[in-house]
């Protein structure tokens, strides 16, 4: 009887101490998932927000945030060799009325009217031909303008990958 109780007695506390040990780390891993614990971005300037190449036409899109946009300034990869034009369009697809210049390396889009924030537009390059044969890696480096802000601010690298020809 006395092994019995014993036995018994062991068991008791073997099970007691196991649940007591793995009350922390489920407490803890509860504290992880906690909405005050989680990841907020706050973003108070434009960004990119997407890009990439359909068919011969490359397109950035960027997110007008914290203020209004006067003008971008766009850096032309040293790969592209030529585009037939450029177009600046809303979220809705309508063609956004700018002037564009463009120098050596660099393509400036300056508005008629700035771009409100809380919306995005689409630069893209129409019919680009390219001195690679593919499978390069495009760098479109950004710059733009804000309302009531003087100097250009980076508004961020847009990444273009090429598919490779073969």
């Amino acid at each position: 009887m006395k092994r019995f109780i014993y036995g018994g007695l062991s068991a008791l506390l073997l099970t007691t101490s196991t649940a007591v040990m793995a009350e922390p780390a489920a407490r803890g891993r509860a504290q992880v998932n906690q909405p005050d614990t989680a990841m907020v971005f706050n973003f108070t300037g434009p960004m990119i927000i997407n890009s990439g190449a359909i068919n011969n036409t490359h397109y950035i899109r960027i997110a007008v945030i914290g203020m209004d946009l006067q003008d971008l300034m766009v850096s032309i990869p040293g790969e592209m060799e030529r585009f037939q034009s450029v177009r600046v369009i809303d979220q809705t697809g309508k063609e956004i009325p700018s002037k564009i210049n463009l120098s050596k390396d660099k393509l400036a889009i300056t508005f008629d009217q700035p771009i409100m924030a809380g919306t995005y537009l689409q630069v893209e390059f129409v019919g680009v031909r390219m001195f690679t044969a593919g499978g390069s890696t495009l760098l479109y480096s950004i710059t733009g303008q804000r309302v009531g802000l003087r100097g250009e601010i980076p508004i961020g690298t847009a990444r273009i990958q090429l598919p490779s020809r073969s």
